[in-house]
């Protein structure tokens, strides 16, 4: 039975470890809601989808890639395009915000998508504006972009209930400005500012673009109502401030965990070291050793002694001996002298010890009548080795 239950746990446990491997890699990963905005993503705020429409509304022209900053990808000789720029944040360099000015003026379009932006580009272009700060996925208010174009508003606007933020402008140049589209409080949040022979079209909610957004309910009309006003030529696509994409290489676990076989691999690994921690981890008790109470070499001496003196037959010597102990032990408890022996210090032991007079006078006569006698019996030692046990307990 115990060879048959051992090589059940043999196979057992190693298939239990991987198919508790292929369970955790073929689980559903848990949903990443960072604030991608990349071309790349698939997830709710990245924008792979809005990348894949593109086409659809710039028909027969070129979608490019940019993943340098705006003064290195677009050179002296750089074709009239429309620059689409949709991040949580926009902080570009002097050098770019300078290069951005000459493309403008030069007639290029471009459309930036942010909640944020950098103070040299607000001083640039005279903005302020008011940054919600209630943008989280569990956020349960509902909010209502629309665009200000009689033909392009809808009665009741755009809703969005989760993860989406509620910016809107304070300041713009009036002059220089069109508002295009509002929240549902009727403040601004996209607007249009002329810059020579182009136009700089700002909106302050990026979430609106992104993957999630775009599938719920119509609001993919109002991503691509914004995004209508570009006119139709070759389109340029930011990647470069997108917050994810950095160039940022890549840790070995990451590179691991986005391979389903590398990632079972890592599993089994994990669980296997865990279950050798279970089984070998726990402190093997050597056995423990009988430990004997330590003997009494005292008391073993003195029954060698005993022993040997028996062994002898010199029962008077023993007597003797016993005799010569009971004095000293009398000595030493009581501090009586007993050289002399009386009835006075008979009657004094006595009285120390609670033993009649009697018992003591007659314990003592026999101890004296040993020094006149050549031999003794063995009945006789045992008679005067009771009389002093008795003395003994008494005392006690």
């Amino acid at each position: 039975m115990g060879k048959r239950s051992g090589n059940i746990t043999l196979i057992g446990v190693p298939l239990l470890v991987v198919l508790v491997a292929f369970v955790l890699a073929y689980s559903p990963k848990a949903i990443d809601w960072t604030l991608s905005y990349s071309k790349q993503d698939t997830q709710p705020y990245g924008s792979k989808l809005l990348y894949e429409l593109l086409p659809t509304l710039f028909t027969d022209k070129d979608i490019k890639t940019s993943y340098g900053a705006i003064h290195e990808f677009f050179n002296d000789d750089a074709e009239n395009a429309n620059l689409i720029i949709i991040n949580k944040g926009f902080y570009p360099e002097p050098a770019d915000i300078e290069k951005l000015e000459e493309l403008l003026f030069e007639g290029h379009d471009v459309f930036i998508a942010a909640q944020d932006f950098s103070d040299n580009v607000k001083e640039w272009l005279d903005i302020d504006y008011h940054q919600s700060l209630s943008f989280n996925t569990e956020f349960n208010d509902s909010i209502s972009y629309n665009l200000a174009n009689r033909k392009l508003k809808t009665q009741l606007g755009y809703w969005y209930r989760k993860g989406i933020t509620d910016n809107y402008f304070l300041n713009y140049d009036t002059l220089q400005t069109s508002v295009l589209g509002i929240n549902n409080n009727g403040k601004s949040n996209f607007i249009r500012i002329k810059q020579g022979e182009g136009w700089l079209y700002i909106n302050l909610n990026p979430q609106a673009f992104t993957n999630y957004n775009l599938l719920i309910n119509d609001n993919y009309e109002y991503t691509f109502k914004c995004l209508s006003y570009l006119p139709n030529k070759t389109t340029v696509w930011d990647e470069h401030y997108k917050i994810k994409y950095k160039h940022l290489p890549k840790s070995t676990l990451s590179y691991i965990l986005d391979r389903t076989p590398l990632r079972i691999a890592w599993y089994v690994l994990l669980i296997g070291i865990l279950i050798f921690f279970l089984f070998e981890s726990a402190r093997r008790q050597r056995v423990v050793p009988i430990v004997k109470p330590p003997r009494n070499s005292t008391v073993i001496f003195i029954e060698t002694i005993g022993r040997l003196y028996f062994s002898r037959k010199n029962h008077l010597d023993i007597a003797q001996k016993r005799f010569s102990y009971l004095k000293e032990f009398i000595r030493s408890k009581y501090y009586i002298n007993i050289s002399e022996l009386d009835d006075e210090l008979f009657q004094q032991l006595a009285d120390k010890s609670s033993i009649p007079v009697r018992a003591i006078k007659q314990l003592f006569e026999l101890g004296q009548n040993l020094n006149n006698m050549q031999r003794i019996s063995e009945e006789d030692l045992e008679q005067f080795n009771r009389r002093i046990e008795f003395f003994y307990e008494q005392c006690k």
